[in-house]
Parts: C-alpha cells; structure tokens; sequence
C-alpha cells in the first residue's frame, strides 16, 4: 500500500471516500474467496492507513512497527489485480504454519514473526475482535479483544508509552513522537465507531470461553460436548511421546464420532501448533471433522489448503 508520504497526508474525507468506494467488490471476493463475513472497519483502517502524514507514518512504523499485511492489501491500488504464484490459494496469503484457522492476517508487526489477524469463531457471523501472534517466537495466540484494527492500535501506543515512561525518555530519543498518530487515531474514531454500528452486533465477542493452553478458547454449543480446556497443558507435555498421546487422539475422535465435537477441535488445535510431522494427518482430521460437525466449513477448508501447503518457503503468496 502506499509508500510516499506528504507532511499533511491525504484528508480523512477523501481516503475514507476511497476505500469505502472500494469496499464492496472487497467485500464480494473476500466472500467467494474465504467463504467469510469482511467487516467495514477493515476500510476505515485502509484509509488510515493510506491518509497517514509523514510523521504519523513514522510513528506507526518506526515505534509501533505496525503495517497492513494479508488481506487488508486488497485495498491497496490494484489489490485485487494480482495473481498468486505458482497457483497458490489466496487463503495461505500471510497465514504463518502454526495459525489457527480462525485467524485471517490483516496487519503485521516487526519482531518474532508478530502479525495481526480478524478471529472468527463461526463463519456465518463478522469476526469477533483482533487477535495477535508472534510466529517466530511460541506462535501462541491472544487478543485484547479489540473490535477494530484501530482500537488495537491504540492498545499498542499506550504500550509504547508506558515503554517511556518506565525507561525514561533519553532512552528514545531521535524517534518519531507520538502526537500525529494520536491525531490520525482521533481524526478516524468516528468513521471507526460509523463502521462498527453499520454491521451491527458482534455475536462472540463478549462470549465466555474455556481457557486454552495456547490460543483463544473456542465459542462452542453445549451440545458440542466438553472440550476439557482445562487438561490443554497437560496433554501438551503428553503429546511429547506419542505412544502415551495416542489414547488423547482416539478419545477426541471417539467424541467426534458420537457428534461431540468440542474436543477434537480443542485436541487437533493442539496438534496443529504442535507442527509435528506424527501429528499431521490426525490434526487435520479432528479439526476438519470438528468444524465440519460445527457447520464452521469456511475454516475446515482453510485447515485443509494450509496443511496441504505448510511448508511454503514464504508466506507472502502474491
């Protein structure tokens, strides 16, 4: 997206009017292509972008070390023009090898493979909040549960903050100061908040979940059975032999079986991060079958393709 800035940037108005121009033939490949919901604040967060000054880019860049990634490069000149390489899905576009299905990239950051990703709990519903991994580090994935790009932006600069003033400030000087990103943030709030109201209620995102060693407990149905959240650090030193996990395996497909799916997707979740190659076929068999038994197909087919394709030498497809 783009590169050459001016000190004023490009007027809210006018990249909001861009990108929301935009928006719907986004909105429609992304559908077809994820079989998912895309939420508008995605625009709003491509305008930032693209309207940032110089000195607020610096800021985002240089202290934050945020950009966009993944799927928010629609938005970009062109951004639906382009042709993966060697045939490749566009779902695999920055999906690092040990992200869960649920995670779609949308921003990336600069340290330990840190990237950025709209969760979504159940495909026929809009994500449920920013969710945040650092691939080259324990690949684990969280949230702050902030609904929008630009709130999760804002998690990160009071971050760097609190950085300041617990190092002191001669420790950054010569950096970008804050204040003009501070000033983008506010002058994009209320097209943020317009965009949040236009798509509605967000089913999951105040959800109770089960706490999962590794990731974001899923939102499941009772009727999908206990997904025995608790044991999940467990079963991860278990998994170290796998004689001794085999009895795991053949218990989440036995609940699978019986149309209880809660644990094969908490066990083959478990697996997947895992990236071992023992473990390969069952994770993609409990998690296919669970999310299939779920009605979530969007993210079997996303485990499909991306264990199909997980040791691409990069994970920039285009």
């Amino acid at each position: 997206m783009r590169k050459h800035r001016t000190p004023e940037g490009i007027a809210p108005a006018v990249a909001l009017a861009t990108m929301e121009e935009r928006f719907p033939r986004i909105e429609e490949h992304f559908r077809r292509v994820y079989s998912l919901r895309l939420p508008r604040h995605l625009a709003v967060f491509a305008a930032f972008w693209e309207g940032l000054s110089h000195d607020a880019a610096a800021c985002l860049g240089e202290r934050l070390g945020l950009s966009p990634w993944g799927i928010t490069e629609y938005f970009a000149d062109g951004g639906l023009d382009r042709t993966t390489r060697d045939g490749l899905d566009e779902r695999l576009q920055y999906r690092f090898r040990r992200d869960p299905a649920e995670f779609v990239t949308v921003m990336g950051g600069d340290t330990d493979g840190l990237h950025f990703g709209l969760w979504y709990d159940d495909p026929a519903e809009l994500p449920s909040f920013v969710a945040y991994n650092y691939a080259r580090d324990s690949a684990e994935t969280w949230t702050h549960r902030a609904p929008t790009l630009l709130q999760e932006i804002r998690v990160r600069l009071a971050d760097a903050k609190r950085d300041v003033e617990l190092d002191g400030p001669e420790h950054y000087e010569g950096m970008p100061p804050f204040e003009p990103l501070e000033a983008a943030l506010d002058a994009y709030a209320e097209a943020d908040a317009a965009a949040l109201a236009a798509d509605g209620e967000i089913r999951w995102a105040h959800a109770a979940r089960p706490r999962v060693a590794i990731t974001i407990g899923p939102v499941l149905p009772e009727s999908a059975g206990d997904p025995r959240a608790a044991a999940s650090g467990q079963r991860l030193d278990t998994y170290r032999d796998p004689a001794a996990a085999a009895p795991i395996i053949a218990a989440a497909r036995a609940e699978l079986a019986a149309g209880r799916p809660a644990l094969a997707l908490v066990v083959g979740g478990e697996l997947h991060w895992l990236d071992a190659d023992e473990y390969r076929a069952a994770s993609t068999q409990l998690l296919t079958g669970a999310y299939r038994a779920l009605g979530r197909d969007a993210l079997a087919q996303i485990v499909e393709v991306h264990h199909a394709n997980r040791d691409l030498r990069s994970v920039d497809v285009f």
